[in-house]
């Protein structure tokens, strides 16, 4: 499962289209907040920590989110899966970036608009 994180419901649709045509599936959220709601109630269902960090294979989301921002979830997102593939994509200036906080380790970022094939590429190779 691939998460998206994108308060601009277009942009979200289409990397949910897009990534189902390759034949991924995906949960969509407008929010960093309805994720970690999304990943508790799926930790509560599942019978073991190992099924927890299956249903997460990637995520990809926007920075400058409502709540919680972009760099927070990643973070938040790093310590319970330290080997999750993560995308931020934003469309902020640099200086802008800065003022939210220091991207996690292992953080991909992007400006947008963003190539889709440099995403196929992150993510398909560390998923593949």
């Amino acid at each position: 499962m691939i998460a998206i994180v994108d308060d601009d419901l277009e942009i979200a649709d289409a990397l949910k289209t897009w990534l189902e045509m390759l034949g991924r599936a995906t949960t969509v959220h407008d929010s960093g907040e309805s994720l970690l709601a999304w990943l508790k109630n799926n930790e509560n269902k599942a019978s073991s920590p190992v099924n927890i960090s299956r249903c997460l294979d990637a995520a990809i989301f926007d920075i400058n989110l409502p709540g919680i921002n972009g760099i927070q979830l990643a973070t938040k997102l790093r310590v319970k899966f330290p080997a999750l593939p993560i995308i931020l994509v934003t469309a902020l200036r640099h200086d802008e970036i800065q003022s939210l906080g220091d991207l996690p380790s292992g953080v991909s970022f992007m400006r947008k608009p963003f190539d889709l094939d440099i995403i196929e590429s992150i993510l398909f190779e560390s998923l593949n």
